[in-house]
């Protein structure tokens, strides 16, 4: 269970960038607690995740974060691209590379991370994950969750947040988007998180009854509380405001939330259940995502991480003009 914080935007355009993004990624993985050895080894992907980029796409992006995980701190990075694609198990075999160099960014990449993920389509681009952790997580739970949070452009605090509580086959994930952006958008979300961490086995109408009040003193928030139970099989859900709960199995679902505005006009909230059968993908974003996505042409991403799926999504379907958050569970490590 992977809980990133907000993500800081970069651009690859040039050589440098590379540094920029270099340099970053190894100061939060100090912060983050990371000896001198693993500070390198974080130092040395973010150079070869964002050098691929350039070297196969000319232009791209990344994203870096602070990530805990059971009890362990890390650090978190994306790197993406919209270019010719490559074929990700080539590309990690020697002599193999998409720009013609000796393929050594990947299979770098691969034996250094505490874990990593790549997904690639011809003619779409690629996006790489990776993570470095101080020490290594415990054992996974039931349930595998990721999600990637990007703050208003220009803005260095997100108004989009969100947490989550697991409880053996029970994960409860909460993702809040505060009203406007900037810090009285923060605020408002710290409190509504802060709020569902004092009791967040309740069920989720009563947690997001008691974060309305908790949003009172703030400008207010949208919010959606999903509880997945793997051995009933079961998501209930809870959501007021803008934040767009999914379900993909066969079908992909939107799910019923309710208007209004956690703090401000909130209406007497109601718990919705729905059956979770293995193979099925939670979904859940903030407004900064455009609202008719759908993974048509995507194949093979619901396979992925769920933190390479949620930063595909924001890549793809971001509005490019609002804090964004993309938060995603499967069953799964």
């Amino acid at each position: 269970m992977e809980v990133t914080g907000t993500s800081e935007v970069f651009g690859l355009e040039h050589d440098a960038d590379v540094g920029n993004v270099r340099r970053r990624f190894a100061t939060l993985a100090q912060a983050a607690g990371l000896d001198e050895s693993r500070t390198g080894d974080a130092a040395l992907i973010a150079t070869e995740a964002s050098t691929n980029v350039l070297k196969h796409a000319q232009h791209g992006g990344a994203l870096i974060a602070p990530i805990t995980r059971g009890g362990s701190s890390g650090v978190a990075l994306v790197a993406w691209d919209r270019g010719p694609g490559m074929n990700v198990e080539a590309c990690l075999r020697d002599g193999m590379s998409t720009a013609g160099t000796a393929g050594a960014g990947l299979g770098a990449i691969s034996r250094l991370a505490s874990r990593w993920d790549a997904y690639s389509r011809r003619g779409q681009g690629t996006v790489v994950t990776a993570t470095v952790f101080a020490h290594e997580p415990v054992s996974p739970a039931r349930f595998a969750v990721g999600g990637v949070c990007v703050p208003y452009p220009g803005m260095t605090r997100s108004g989009d947040a969100w947490a989550m509580h697991v409880e053996g086959d029970v994960t409860s994930v909460i993702v809040v988007d505060g009203l406007g952006h900037g810090d009285g958008a923060a605020e408002a979300a710290a409190a509504v998180i802060a709020s569902f961490r004092t009791r967040p086995l309740d069920a989720p109408g009563d947690i997001l009854m008691r974060a309305d009040q908790a949003a009172r003193p703030t400008r207010g928030a949208g919010a959606t509380v999903a509880r997945v139970d793997g051995r009933e099989q079961t998501c209930v859900v809870a959501g007021v405001g803008n934040v767009q709960p999914w379900l993909i199995g066969e079908s992909q679902r939107q799910l019923v939330t309710q208007h209004g505005t956690l703090g401000q006009a909130t209406p007497k909230l109601r718990d919705e259940r729905y059956p979770f059968p293995a193979g099925t993908t939670l979904v859940i974003h903030s407004d900064g995502l455009k609202s008719r996505w759908n993974l048509g042409a995507h194949p093979g991403l619901l396979a992925c991480a769920p933190y390479t799926i949620a930063a595909t999504l924001w890549r793809d379907f971001g509005r490019g003009r609002d804090d964004a958050i993309v938060v995603v569970l499967r069953e799964g490590p």
